[in-house]
């Protein structure tokens, strides 16, 4: 885009300027009302019109001077301004008529046959006829310069006769002169006139090119609005010119480039539609993915930290299962002593038995009730032992089964710890997943957000090119 830009600036910089009239065109685009620069025929015959009303009078004081010179100023006078007042009276009313540039013609060249009458025929002032017969040209046509110029010979013939006819009127001095002298100016005069006519022809067809260019741009005038409807037509012949195949080729490629645009156009509504979409929930996709991803990690800790508490968990368990075992040997430990305990005292209380069968004469009544005392103490005490140990079996078969149960909580916590680990490396590796997914996910949504906005971008220029493409009537 620099690079077009940078294009088109050299191409402006490099166009050439059309700076505005000044000078003598502005003095005849005065005199005439006419814009010097004016491209249809009427206005450049309007213009040539009053360029000869210039010239006769540049005519009129040259011959006021020449009169002055050969003391001839009535005639200068008396001729040069009639003159001069039928091109003002003829140009004021009726410029731009074809009748008009004919009778300009003719008043210049009675302006040169009044300089060569005034110089009594001498030879160098001939040159007035050659002077003027280039004032023609102005009209870009030529029919004025085939009038001056069979009038220039006419004027001739003419004067020539009535010199030789003893009048007062002037056109040759010298021997050199009749129709010889006649026959050579004329010759001279008709090759000026071919080469003026081919010149003028020329500046006809650049006049014409120039009209219909003028036309045809008139219709790209950007204010007004660009009507690309119109076609250059052929001539009668079937010819183009080449300004017109250019703006018929420029006009059918702008047509198709119009076209083209608005379908393109709608194709961008549409987009653009879909990006401001698309736009508005890329945030909201963006928050929620890294909400999602978040929430994961979360979880992922609540794992970790439930399987710490498994762990905690499974070592309590074990420190009980190992405290139960122990309390479970010394409690069968205990039980075997309070088993030895209680045999002795059944043994005691047999051989007491047996003792007091034996010295049961021998023993005093005292010695005796004692004796009984001590069996009975020793029968209750045997009693009570087995009331224990029996006590001692159901709290041993309890903490049995609680050693069971420890046992299964160990395991079951043990399976606990084990599965948290492996749930806890699951959520580490799909958290890792989810993070390379989120990041893809946000490299792809960073993708589609400079996607919406070259996508708005290119709406905005579709909108400016529109505007500026609204003005093509096509």
């Amino acid at each position: 885009m620099h690079a077009q830009h940078s294009a088109l600036n050299q191409q402006a910089s490099n166009a050439p300027v059309q700076l505005p009239p000044h000078g003598f065109f502005t003095f005849l685009s005065r005199l005439s009302g006419v814009t010097p620069n004016a491209t249809d025929l009427t206005s450049i015959r309007i213009n040539a019109d009053w360029l000869c009303v210039v010239v006769s009078v540049a005519c009129l004081v040259f011959a006021t001077l020449e009169g002055l010179a050969y003391n001839n100023i009535a005639q200068a006078l008396g001729w040069g301004i009639p003159l001069f007042l039928g091109s003002l009276a003829i140009t004021r009313w009726h410029a731009g008529q074809p009748l008009t540039m004919h009778i300009n013609a003719a008043l210049l060249v009675g302006m040169g046959a009044l300089h060569v009458h005034i110089a009594r025929g001498l030879l160098e002032y001939h040159f007035s006829f050659f002077i003027l017969l280039p004032v023609m040209l102005a009209y870009r046509d030529t029919r004025p310069l085939l009038s001056m110029g069979l009038l220039i010979v006419i004027h001739h013939i003419v004067f020539d006769m009535l010199q030789q006819a003893g009048f007062e009127c002037y056109i040759f001095r010298g021997p050199f002169s009749g129709m010889p002298a006649v026959a050579l100016h004329g010759f001279y005069v008709s090759i000026a006139v071919l080469l003026l006519s081919v010149i003028a022809q020329t500046l006809r067809q650049h006049a014409l090119a120039a009209e219909e260019g003028t036309k045809l741009l008139a219709y790209l005038d950007k204010e007004k609005g660009i009507n690309l409807r119109v076609r250059a037509q052929t001539d009668e012949q079937g010819r183009m010119s080449p300004m017109g195949q250019v703006f018929n080729d420029y006009a059918d490629n702008m047509a198709f480039v119009v076209a083209a645009f608005k379908m393109l156009r709608a194709d961008i509504r549409e987009l653009s539609q879909i990006a401001k979409e698309l736009g508005a929930g890329n945030t909201q996709q963006m928050e929620e993915s890294s909400q999602a991803s978040k929430k994961l990690r979360d979880f992922v800790q609540s794992l970790g930290n439930q399987t710490r508490i498994g762990q905690s968990t499974a070592e309590l368990s074990k420190k009980a299962t190992e405290d139960s075992f122990d309390l479970l040997n010394e409690l069968n430990q205990s039980l075997e002593q309070l088993q030895r305990i209680g045999k002795q005292a059944f043994d005691s209380s047999q051989q007491m038995q047996a003792l007091h069968k034996e010295f049961q004469k021998e023993f005093s009544p005292a010695a005796a009730q004692q004796l009984q005392t001590t069996l009975s103490t020793l029968d209750n005490l045997n009693e009570r032992t087995n009331g224990f140990m029996a006590r001692m079996d159901v709290l041993k078969s309890g903490l049995s089964a609680i050693e069971n149960q420890l046992v299964s909580i160990d395991r079951a916590t043990h399976q606990w710890v084990e599965n948290g680990h492996g749930n806890q490396r699951q959520g580490w590796e799909v958290l890792g997943a989810m993070e390379g997914m989120q990041a893809h996910t946000e490299s792809a949504f960073r993708t589609l957000a400079s996607t919406v906005q070259t996508i708005l971008r290119s709406d905005e220029m579709m909108r400016e090119m529109e505007k500026r493409l609204s003005r093509f009537d096509v």
